[in-house]
Order: structure tokens, then C-alpha cells, then sequence
């Protein structure tokens, strides 16, 4: 079961997220734009450390993933050295026929084709994130990573691709083309060991390639989403809502930013940049924090959106009673940057709610405060308040 058929919030994202990312590849040709490519190397970067992968290669390295093999024999004639056994019957043959007693037929157990082309399949999966983490530290662009990781990381695939097991599969000729299309769908069906989870990240990176909707699901989800705890998701809906409202209102694309879990802006819309109001850490940290959209020409903030849980109706007017105090205390603070800033109106903020038990949300006045739940958000609750930015802030 996904992680959007267990929690709508962050369903509601992620439908935002790839809608974001399907413009960047239409018809699942990308974009000849750097945005497009930035976005997709952030994407394969995110492929190349996930757990998955580092579980695949701790597997090769410490022979504890039972990567099993179907063997044959094969019979050789060999001259010298032998390796093998003696098939005794065949040598006294092939001695008699050739007159040459130096000449040995021996049995050699080897791996099958189909086990060979699921180690392949292991090996290229390694190698690929392997390259896709070089190109990164080469490039000094690690998304959302630090150097340490990466490089953590990197020593990971290379040592598991020095394996006995992998080497040969990974270099020389076994390694200059990928498995095909019957190899990955052989290891995805295997019942043992990590083949099939080898031929799931390969399948997945493909995807990525050409931005597919289920490995940009898949890789998000991993990445971001299920790291995060409930406040979180609750706040990155109300962002990306207030984001894609904004997209409505200005007639500007919605430009995920990758980049979140480091720099906080969940997006990008034209002059606006909408994410979390002061930096935090979006995994680890677990107060409540507000969600902004700063307009980028003038550095101000110019909305704001506090989201908020109430365990139950009788915490529910003290709940968006302190979220509404927050509200006032950032608006005011806004006027104290410099000279140049202003107070921001508070009809220009939102409280939005996990879910409403008494408060009925009703239509607002120009000058009110927008006060609504994640359902009515998530049909649309927030073009009023992107309208009235975009109002005050865009000029004709």
C-alpha cells in the first residue's frame, strides 16, 4: 500500500510534486532546459544513496544476501594444468582418437546464463549509482547531501564492486552494455537473495530518465516524505497548496525545489518562493514552524501560514486561538527588518487546521484572515489568499 492510501496529506503533495515534475517531460521526452536536468540529476542522485541501494551493496560485500546460482556442467579438453575433474571415460577417448596422451577431458561447474545475467543485473544497479554519485561530488552538486555522505557512500558501491562475485560482471566485456529488458524482468521474479530488489532500483532508475510518474513517486516518497512526521506534511501540503494556488492567480508555472530538505523553499512561482519561513530541519526538528511566501525581488514576506492539530473539539479554539497570535507576531516582525519593510496584513494569512471538530470555516471578507482545514484546502480553499497577494504585489 503507498504511502498516499494511508495518508491523504501526503497524497495531496504528492499529486502537486508530480504535476510539477510531468511539465519537465511531456510525453516523457525531458526538456532540453537546465531546470529540467538539474531536476532529474537531483532525482538519480537521490536513487543512487537511497536505502535500497546501500542495502544491495552491504549485501554483495558481506555474502549475506544469498545470491544463489543455478550451475552446470561443462565438459573442456585441456592441455597442462588442469582444473576441473576428470572425466575418466571421455579422457581414455579422446586419447584414443588423437593418440595424444597429454590430453585431458574434464567436467567444470560453471553458473548458468540466467545466473550470470542476475549478477549482471546486481552489478549494473551498483555501477550506475556508483557513477550517478561521481557525477555529483565531480560537479559539486549534492542536492540536499553533504560531501561526507556521498563519498560514505561512494566507498560503499565501489567495495561491493570489487567483489569476486561482482567484478567480472562490472567491468571487461560483461560490463559494457546493461542487462536486457529479460535479465531485469528474470531478477525481478527471483525468490532469493537481492535480485529482485536489483531489478526494482533498475527499473526505477529507467523511469527516472524520463520522469515517469511511478519512480518519481517512489523516489520522493522515500526521500522526503516518509522521513517526515505529521506536522511536516501538514505544513508541506499548506506550501505547496498556497504554491499551486499562487501558480492560478499569476498565471506563473509551479517549480518544485528539490532542494527542500536543505535550503527549506518548497517552490517556485515566478517572483514568489514559497517554503518554510526560518531555516529548520525538516527531518529531525518537530515543533511546529510557519510556512511563508517571500516575494524574491523585494526579500519580504509577504504571507503566512500557520499550520496546526487539535486532539480534540475542546483543544479547538485554543489551538487557532495561539496559531492566530503567531500570525500577528510575524506580520509585525516583518516591519522591523529596515526602513523599507511594512507590516504584513494578516488578511493575508491562513490558519489551516489538520481537521476541523466545532469552527465552521466561512466565507471571508477582503480583510479577514483565512481559517480552513486540510479537505477545503485541498479543493482550492487558498486562490482566495493567492489572489489577494498577487493583488497587492503584482503590478498590471
Amino acid at each position: 500500500m503507498s504511502i498516499e492510501d494511508i495518508d491523504p496529506v501526503s497524497g495531496f503533495s504528492l499529486g502537486i510534486v508530480l504535476a510539477s515534475y510531468e511539465r519537465l517531460a511531456p510525453r516523457g521526452r525531458l526538456l532540453n532546459t537546465d531546470h529540467a536536468r538539474v531536476q532529474r540529476d537531483a532525482l538519480l542522485l537521490a536513487w543512487a544513496t537511497s536505502n535500497d541501494m546501500f542495502e544491495i551493496a552491504k549485501g554483495a560485500i558481506s555474502h549475506r544476501w544469498g545470491m544463489h546460482q543455478s550451475e552446470s556442467l561443462e565438459s573442456a579438453v585441456q592441455f597442462g594444468q588442469i582444473s576441473g575433474s576428470i572425466d575418466a571415460r571421455e579422457t581414455l577417448l579422446q586419447q584414443h582418437l588423437t593418440a595424444d596422451l597429454s590430453l585431458f577431458v574434464i567436467n567444470e561447474v560453471v553458473p548458468s546464463k540466467e545466473s550470470l545475467d542476475r549478477r549482471k543485473v546486481v552489478a549494473w544497479a551498483l555501477k550506475l549509482a556508483r557513477d550517478e554519485i561521481l557525477k555529483a561530488l565531480d560537479s559539486k552538486q549534492c542536492f540536499s547531501h553533504t560531501k561526507q555522505f556521498l563519498d560514505e557512500r561512494l566507498a560503499v558501491q565501489k567495495t561491493a564492486l570489487a567483489t569476486p562475485m561482482l567484478k567480472d560482471s562490472a567491468s571487461g566485456k560483461l560490463g559494457r552494455s546493461p542487462p536486457g529488458e529479460a535479465a531485469i524482468n528474470s531478477a525481478r521474479r527471483s525468490k532469493s537473495g537481492l535480485h529482485p530488489k536489483a531489478g526494482d532500483t533498475l527499473r526505477i532508475y529507467e523511469g527516472l530518465r524520463r520522469l515517469a510518474p511511478f519512480a518519481v513517486r517512489r523516489i520522493v516518497s522515500q526521500a522526503l516524505i516518509e522521513r517526515l512526521n505529521n506536522q511536516r506534511r501538514l505544513e508541506l501540503a499548506g506550501g505547496l497548496a498556497m504554491a499551486e494556488a499562487l501558480s492560478i492567480a499569476s498565471g506563473y508555472p509551479l517549480k518544485w525545489n528539490s532542494d527542500v530538505a536543505s535550503d527549506g523553499v518548497m517552490a517556485i512561482v515566478g517572483p514568489y518562493a514559497v517554503g518554510w519561513h526560518n531555516p529548520i530541519n525538516i527531518i529531525s526538528d518537530h515543533f511546529q514552524a510557519t510556512v511563508s511566501t517571500k516575494d524574491t525581488r523585494t526579500a519580504t514576506s509577504i504571507s503566512f501560514i500557520q499550520c496546526a492539530v487539535a486532539s480534540e473539539a475542546n483543544h479547538e479554539n485554543e489551538t487557532i486561538r495561539l496559531a492566530t497570535e503567531s500570525l500577528v507576531s510575524l506580520c509585525r516582525n516583518e516591519s522591523k527588518k529596515g526602513p523599507s519593510f511594512e507590516e504584513t496584513p494578516l488578511f493575508n494569512c491562513a490558519v489551516v487546521m489538520r481537521k476541523l471538530f466545532v469552527f465552521r470555516p466561512v466565507t471571508t471578507s477582503p480583510d479577514q484572515m483565512i481559517i480552513t482545514e486540510f479537505e477545503e484546502m485541498a479543493r482550492g480553499r487558498l486562490l482566495e489568499l493567492a489572489r489577494r497577494v498577487c493583488t497587492r504585489t503584482l503590478t498590471t
